[in-house]
C-alpha cells in the first residue's frame, strides 16, 4: 500500500495539463487510497464565501467518471474476479504541485 501512496502523486506530477490518469483498484483499501489522493485535486481550496475563486485555488483535476466505475453484471458473469475492481479516471486541468 505504501507503494501506491507514493506512486499516485508522482503519476500526477508526470502529467501535463490535459493528461489523464486511470487507476484500477482491486481491494477496498487500495480504492480508499486512490479516492483520497484524487480528492485532493478535485475540489477548490479557496475559503468558502469568496465571490470569485482565485486561479491558484481552483481544482487541479476533473473527474472523467462519477465516483468509481464497477464491472457490469455481464462482465462479472464472464469474469468473476472483476467484481471487486473499481476504476477511477481524472484529467489534469492545472499543474499538479503536491509532494
Amino acid at each position: 500500500m505504501g507503494i501506491l501512496e507514493r506512486t499516485l502523486p508522482r503519476a500526477l506530477d508526470s502529467l501535463r495539463v490535459g493528461g489523464r490518469l486511470v487507476v484500477e483498484s482491486y481491494q477496498s483499501l487500495e480504492d480508499r487510497i486512490v479516492k483520497r489522493t484524487l480528492a485532493q485535486g478535485l475540489k477548490d481550496t479557496a475559503p468558502p464565501g469568496l465571490p470569485v475563486v482565485p486561479e491558484a485555488n481552483r481544482a487541479r483535476l476533473r473527474a472523467l467518471v462519477k465516483g468509481a466505475l464497477k464491472a457490469d453484471p455481464t462482465e462479472v458473469a464472464q469474469n468473476p474476479r472483476s467484481q471487486s475492481v473499481r476504476l477511477r479516471a481524472v484529467e489534469l486541468v492545472a499543474p499538479w504541485s503536491q509532494s
